[in-house]
């Protein structure tokens, strides 16, 4: 049982999890909006400037960068990063915003 926990890197875990799991919540979605405009009669584009599914890319989007965050080596990938963290979340808070 101790073997177990000193061969698995648990940082390397969970920081690959994060970019897999916004990675799955933006194919959800896609795969949800596109689904919704074919039987339905709005366009994509419509359907994406509706609150949740905003709020899911948005979401999914900032998982994906926190993950590229904390994976990455060197100090110019993570400002490259944390920039587009940081519109990540300005557009979050917008859609949540725009929810109420």
């Amino acid at each position: 049982m101790l073997y177990f926990f000193a061969v698995i890197d648990w940082r390397s875990v969970w920081t690959n999890g994060l970019w897999i799991l916004g990675t799955a919540v933006l194919l959800g979605t896609f795969s949800y909006v596109h689904w919704l405009s074919q039987t339905g009669s709005q366009s994509r584009s419509e359907i994406y400037q509706t609150s949740p599914y905003a709020q899911l890319f948005w979401t999914g989007f900032l998982l994906v960068l926190l993950g590229l965050i904390f994976t990455s080596t060197r100090w110019w990938q993570t400002a490259v990063w944390l920039l587009f963290t940081g519109w990540a979340i300005f557009n979050l808070i917008a859609s949540l915003r725009s929810a109420k």
